[in-house]
């Protein structure tokens, strides 16, 4: 769910992948999971339903994982610098939107009739911990936070495994994940924090990390084979669509599996280094992640906006909706997010020279 700083420099251990380490159909691969679920949003919010554009998420799950798995194996890479890294790439900008929005509902509440903010609320959804909102609803106060709590959580338990030699660290990685989802099933509990952090969307994380973990290895399935991965993930999806199954009980199944193998085609297709140089679909890779964030707040003007006409159910909020959550996450991330990655790329670059001096000293 997070941007390109995640990929370049990962990237260069494994066959054909794009000059300076860029893995562009990873990136474009974002892009459209961000859309898909900018859509499943606008069309639920027009009154319809369009369910498999929630498997975005599910998409970025087995995409971090997959990242994950590169960054990790970089030498010298300690828990305490990986987890800085992350709190850096995903943390700012998640508490600005944050507290922005807090700071709007409670200075203009009219704006947010269904929003409630509390201090415990707001502490809580900075700190990614998963509760229960003052409305009831499982979300922090921006919902698709929700997504970050489970992020979050990979992330400590990744930055664990790094005491671990690198041959094992995918092992002992494994081992938690498992543990910890079985542990859910064999003593279920109605706790939000213990249903997150046992949850089987959990192994879309780990079967990402497999991913990267052989990818970096050296396997990839072709040009012909990522294509026939991705098509097979497409396909997982339309059937999940067409059978109009219950998905939540099943979606590691239901989706986490097609989004398995569309990453997998994906990463694949750098092999032959086939993947064409598209600006468009790799900027708004680069947005994706304040797309993300900032979509539900534009699609709620969006309606706004249109409501005054009668045309605020269907197509027409979509068409609307769309173009008005790309806006606003191009804006959010050349106004805001760029500027804070600049920001602490300059700081890392200033530690790790006074880091070579030490040592030259």
């Amino acid at each position: 769910m997070t941007g390109r700083d995640q990929i370049q420099g990962a990237a260069p251990t494994a066959r054909g992948a794009q000059a300076g380490g860029e893995l562009r159909s990873i990136q474009y691969l974002r892009a459209v999971a961000a859309l898909a679920v900018v859509v499943y949003h606008a069309v639920e919010r027009g009154g319809g339903h369009f369910g498999t554009g929630a498997a975005g998420v599910d998409v970025f799950f087995v995409i971090s994982g997959f990242i994950m798995a590169l960054v990790g194996a970089r030498p010298g890479q300690t828990p305490l610098a990986f987890l800085q890294r992350r709190a850096e790439r995903i943390a700012p900008l998640y508490w600005l939107v944050t507290l922005g929005v807090a700071f709007l509902a409670l200075a203009a509440p009219a704006l947010f009739p269904r929003m409630v903010v509390t201090a415990p609320h707001v502490l809580q959804s900075l700190f990614f911990v998963p509760h229960i909102s003052p409305t009831g609803e499982p979300a922090p106060l921006i919902v698709p936070g929700w997504t970050l709590n489970y992020e979050a959580f990979f992330y400590l338990l990744f930055a664990l495994t790094l005491f671990a030699p690198l041959r094992l660290r995918v092992w002992a990685l494994s081992a938690l994940l498992i543990g910890l989802v079985a542990l859910g099933l064999l003593v279920p509990m109605e706790s939000i924090v213990w249903r997150t952090y046992t949850s089987p969307l959990l192994l879309e994380f780990l079967l990402g990390v497999w991913l990267g973990h052989a990818w970096k290895a050296g396997w990839t399935a072709g040009r012909l084979g990522g294509l026939a991965l991705m098509a097979l993930g497409l396909a997982g999806f339309a059937v999940t669509a067409a059978l109009q199954l219950d998905v939540e009980p099943v979606r590691l199944l239901a989706w986490g599996a097609p989004a398995f193998l569309l990453v997998a085609g994906a990463a694949s297709l750098e092999q032959s280094a086939v993947v064409p140089r598209w600006r468009w679909l790799g900027l708004l890779g680069d947005a994706s992640y304040s797309i993300y964030l900032v979509h539900g707040l534009a699609i709620s003007a969006a309606a706004r906006l249109l409501s005054p006409l009668g045309t605020d159910q269907g197509a027409i909020l979509v068409a609307a909706a769309l173009p008005a959550s790309v806006a606003a996450g191009l804006g959010c991330y050349f106004l805001v997010e760029k500027p804070l990655l600049a920001l602490f790329r300059v700081r890392q670059k200033r530690a790790a020279s006074r880091a070579r001096q030490g040592a030259t000293a």
